[in-house]
C-alpha cells in the first residue's frame, strides 16, 4: 500500500514539474506589445537533451513510441565520438505546439511519456552515482545545431592545470549544479552561449537520507550582466582552478556519503557538503584518490568523538603535522601502500 502511494505521489509529481515547465515555456513566447521600431522577439525553441542514444532505456523507448519524432535527434558533433555518434548526448526538439496550444492537437501521450522521463531521471538522481540519462530541458532561440556546435566547444575544456583539453560532462546535472554558483555572470553566459534556459532535476547534496522529497527543477538562465561586461567567447577555458576542481568532485563526495550510509553513521555525524569539500580539496593537494581518498577523510572527520559534536582533526597541530608529513614521504617510496595502513603504523604505540 505504501509502495502504490509513493508510486502515485512520484507520478503527480513528475506531472507537475512537466506542467511547470510548459507553462514557463509558453510564457517566454507569449505576445507583448512592441514599439514600431523594435524588432519581434524570436520565438524560443525547447529541447530535450539526453546523455546518450545507445545503451539508454528511455531511447529505446522513444524509439518504440515516437519513432518518426526521434529519428529528428542532433547528436553533438564531437570528434570523440567520431563513428560512435550513438554514444554523445543529443538534443530533440519539442513539437511547438506544446508553446503554443492549438485546438484538437494531440498532446497527450507526448506529456504522460515527459512525465515519465522525469520520473525516471528523479529515480537515477536518488542513486547519485548511477548514469543520468535523461540529462534536462534547454531553450533557446536558435538551432538545436548551433547548441551541439557550441557544446563541442564546452566539452573540451583547457583545465587550468594543463594544456591539454580534457574531456567535460557538460551535460550531466550533478556536474553543472555543483559549479554553477561559483561562476562569474560572464563565465555563465559563456557556458550558456546560445541558450536561454538550462532546466534539470535539482541533484540531492549531502548525506544520504531514507527521506526522499519530491523532485524539483534547478534553472540556469542566461545572466544580466553588469555594464560593460563582455558576454561571449570561446567556452573551452571557461574555469579557474578551484572551479574546475568543483566541477569534479560529486562522485568523490557521494560515493564517500554512501559509504558512510552503508556502515550506518547517523546522517548528523556524517561530513556536511563544505567541510567535505574541504577534505577532498586537501587530499587532492596530496594527490589521494581512490580508497586512499576515503581513508584520509574517515581518518580526518572524527565521526565518534570522545566529547562533543562530530569534527574534523587538524593536521597542522603539532602532534598531527610529523605523522601527516611521515604517511606522504612514505607513499612516495611505497606507492600501492593504503593511506588507513601507513596511518596505523605511524600512530602505535611504541612497544
Amino acid at each position: 500500500m505504501n509502495d502504490d502511494i509513493a508510486e502515485a505521489g512520484s507520478a503527480a509529481n513528475s506531472e507537475e514539474l512537466v506542467d511547470a515547465l510548459i507553462r514557463s515555456w509558453r510564457a517566454l513566447n507569449a505576445p507583448t506589445s512592441i514599439g514600431l521600431d523594435e524588432p519581434a522577439p524570436q520565438r524560443q525553441r525547447a529541447y530535450l537533451l539526453f546523455n546518450r542514444w545507445q545503451d539508454n532505456p528511455l531511447a529505446q523507448e522513444l524509439n518504440q513510441q515516437f519513432a518518426q519524432w526521434a529519428r529528428d535527434r542532433v547528436s553533438v558533433p564531437d570528434s570523440y565520438f567520431e563513428h560512435r555518434e550513438d554514444g554523445a548526448p543529443f538534443l530533440l526538439e519539442l513539437p511547438e505546439e506544446l508553446a503554443v496550444p492549438t485546438s484538437g492537437s494531440r498532446n497527450g501521450d507526448l506529456l504522460a511519456w515527459l512525465a515519465h522521463c522525469v520520473r525516471f531521471a528523479a529515480g537515477q538522481m536518488e542513486e547519485r552515482l548511477t548514469t543520468q540519462d535523461f540529462c534536462g530541458v534547454v531553450i533557446s532561440a536558435t538551432s538545436e545545431r548551433a547548441i551541439a556546435r557550441h557544446w563541442v566547444g564546452l566539452g573540451h575544456q583547457q583545465a587550468p592545470f594543463t594544456e591539454d583539453s580534457l574531456l567535460f560532462r557538460y551535460q550531466d546535472p550533478r556536474v553543472m549544479q555543483r559549479v554553477w554558483p561559483t561562476l562569474s555572470p560572464a563565465q555563465q553566459s559563456r557556458w550558456l552561449g546560445p541558450v536561454g534556459q538550462w532546466w534539470s532535476l535539482a541533484q540531492p547534496w549531502g548525506p544520504f537520507s531514507d527521506l526522499h522529497p519530491p523532485a524539483q527543477w534547478f534553472c540556469a538562465k542566461v545572466p544580466v550582466l553588469s555594464h560593460g561586461a563582455v558576454s561571449g567567447g570561446s567556452p573551452r577555458n571557461l574555469f579557474e582552478p578551484d572551479q574546475w576542481f568543483v566541477s569534479g568532485i560529486s562522485p568523490q563526495a557521494n560515493q564517500i556519503w554512501r559509504s558512510y550510509a552503508e556502515h550506518h553513521i547517523p546522517r548528523a555525524a556524517q561530513p556536511d557538503p563544505d567541510s567535505l569539500l574541504q577534505m577532498l580539496a586537501d587530499a587532492e593537494r596530496m594527490k589521494l584518490d581512490d580508497l586512499d581518498l576515503e581513508d584520509y577523510v574517515w581518518i580526518t572527520w572524527m565521526h565518534a568523538p570522545k566529547d562533543g559534536p562530530a569534527r574534523a582533526i587538524d593536521w597542522r597541530l603539532p602532534h598531527l603535522a610529523p605523522t601527516l608529513s611521515w604517511i606522504q614521504d612514505q607513499r612516495q617510496d611505497q606507492p600501492h601502500a593504503r593511506f588507513s595502513s601507513l596511518f596505523a603504523k605511524a600512530t602505535q604505540p611504541p612497544r
